[in-house]
């Protein structure tokens, strides 16, 4: 049985540890809303208003599978097919890889197994026709990140894409669409793209650390039309929850079917299996995994610092929308708070299962051992020290534990098991090794050729040290004592040391750091920061 006294301390708990000034909180069950409430102020300036469940967030990544069952409905009406080359709609555009476009469709534009990369922007234009002019500008400039169909690779402009498809063969502006196809028919009366509709409700404000770890609104209110099917959609914790219960209630909703049910099951079965410990999976633009037996299928999203958390259990009917204006210190709290919900209304199991580990096999692990760097982010170190075999993530050094022949786990000082696949392909060395971050989300590390001789000309660094800007903020890179330091406002208030690849790459635990002819940076494949000036 949920206590909700228990639960409202544990979240007012949650909230005081990572300095969150607002969360909304709606609960569904047996497809009927059974909770809600807003914890907190909308912003910490002028006393903040209290947050309520119908109060505004930013919604971030969780607007993809809001865009996708837009397509879905497209689908069901013969507009669009899920797997039609999308040359064949849209002849005039070609990618980096020639011919790629030809291999690539809506499932796996939705399913993120097209080969793009990430990238988010929180400014651009905001005009309707940005859209359109990222396809045929940024994306089809992208270097694909592996060959189309080979790896999941979680990719912001692919959805932007599959939007664009959609707005295209239809005939109708990407957010009309959206209105028309799903705001609309789930009574998601305060859902909407458009700041200046948003902030005639209770809206609720990013908030920030500064250098002095203290709190501040961010004043800088993110807008651009090229990723609004990505990330861009703003709403309420009850506005979401009629989206969950449609989806529990096999596209069901307010006596009207939405979506039939054969949509709603091509949505949220794994086109995508993870070599994970309990069958984890990615459908289309929803993840799919196991928790103490019971299947979940869900989506976060991250966009300034405001923080959203959905994730449905259709056996039983049950959802949890958490969205929250500030991030930073969030992201296990808002994993705590889902478990402790779940396990209180569906009497769950006090523990979690212990992973059973094999005796490895370890004539392997000479093909494991190497540097590996993702194209969309992280980094990982994969060490042979004669009977142990370890990784370096995240900063940590950790033993791998064999949990059959190329599939191992970690275990974290603070936090569950990490399951690290181990790409095969006969004797060669692992071309790629999957890391399952989070629960139903994975990350592709490829590995990364290096010369092992080589080594930095004293003095030669100093020429990277400055400031630089990028399209999510700041970047400073420090040399102290023939080492490279990195801060980027994206990954918080974390100083990173890279590890030099070659004169112009370096490996830091966030990824790929990499520099070109006239000294601009990139981080990974897309992250692009210009220097504007030097320490």
């Amino acid at each position: 049985m949920l206590n909700i006294a228990e639960l409202e301390k544990f979240v007012e708990a949650a909230m005081q540890a990572a300095k969150v000034p607002g969360v909304a909180l709606a609960i569904v069950h047996e497809r009927k809303v059974f909770y809600a409430r807003g914890f907190g102020v909308t912003s910490i300036e002028d006393g903040g208003i209290p947050v309520t469940p119908q109060t505004i967030f930013r919604i971030g990544s969780t607007s993809k599978p809001l865009t996708t069952t837009a397509i879905m409905r497209l689908v069901e009406a013969g507009t669009l097919e899920l797997d039609t080359p999308i040359n064949e709609i849209m002849p005039d555009l070609e990618l980096s890889v020639p011919g790629a476009i030809g291999e690539i469709t809506l499932r796996k534009l939705l399913s993120h197994t097209a080969a793009l990369p990430t990238a988010a922007e929180h400014y651009g234009s905001r005009e309707p026709a940005g859209l359109r002019a990222g396809v045929y500008g940024d994306i089809a400039s992208y270097p694909l990140v592996a060959p189309v169909d080979k790896i999941w690779s979680y990719s912001n402009p692919g959805i932007n894409f599959a939007g664009y498809v959609a707005e295209l063969v239809s005939g109708t502006p990407y957010t009309q669409l959206m209105q028309e196809l799903v705001f609309d028919p789930l009574e998601m009366k305060r859902t909407t793209f458009d700041p200046t509709v948003a902030m005639t409700y209770p809206l609720a404000q990013s908030h920030k650390l500064d250098d002095d770890g203290n709190l501040v609104v961010d004043h800088h209110y993110a807008d651009n039309t090229m990723h609004y099917p990505s990330g861009f959609v703003m709403s309420t914790a009850l506005d979401l929850a009629n989206f969950a219960i449609m989806h529990l209630s096999g596209g069901s909703f307010g006596g009207k079917q939405v979506l039939l049910p054969e949509s709603i099951n091509t949505m949220h079965t794994p086109h995508v299996k993870f070599a994970a410990l309990n069958g984890d999976g990615y459908g289309l633009t929803f993840s799919s995994f196991d928790y103490k037996g019971v299947r979940q299928v869900g989506h976060g999203g991250r966009i300034s610092s405001f923080a959203s958390h959905f994730e449905m259990v259709p056996e039983t009917g049950t959802a949890v929308v958490i969205l929250a204006n500030n991030s930073a210190l969030w992201s296990p709290h808002e994993h705590s708070i889902t478990r402790f919900i779940l396990d209180g209304l569906l009497d769950l199991p006090s523990e979690m299962p212990p992973v059973a580990t094999i005796e490895p096999d370890r004539s392997k692990w000479d093909q494991f051992v190497g540097t590996y760097t993702g194209a969309n982010s992280g980094a990982a170190e994969v060490l042979r020290n004669d009977d142990e075999l370890s990784i370096i993530w995240q900063g940590q050094t950790l033993p791998l534990k064999a949990v059959s022949a190329d599939l191992y786990v970690v275990q974290p000082p603070e936090g569950d098991p990490i399951p690290v696949s181990f790409m095969m392909d006969g004797s060669a060395p692992a071309e790629y090794i999957q890391v399952l971050i989070a629960p139903g989300f994975a990350v592709w590390l490829e590995r990364l050729n290096a010369d092992p001789n080589f080594s930095i000309e004293p003095g030669y660094l100093a020429r990277y040290a400055g400031n630089y800007d990028g399209p999510l903020g700041a970047m400073t890179i420090r040399l102290v004592k023939d080492q490279l330091l990195v801060k980027a406002a994206i990954f918080g208030s974390t100083e990173f040391a890279a590890k030099a690849v070659d004169k112009d790459r370096f490996v830091l635990p966030i990824g790929l750091l990499s520099f070109d002819a006239v000294g601009d940076a990139r981080l990974g494949s897309t992250l692009k920061f210009s220097r504007i000036g030097q320490d």
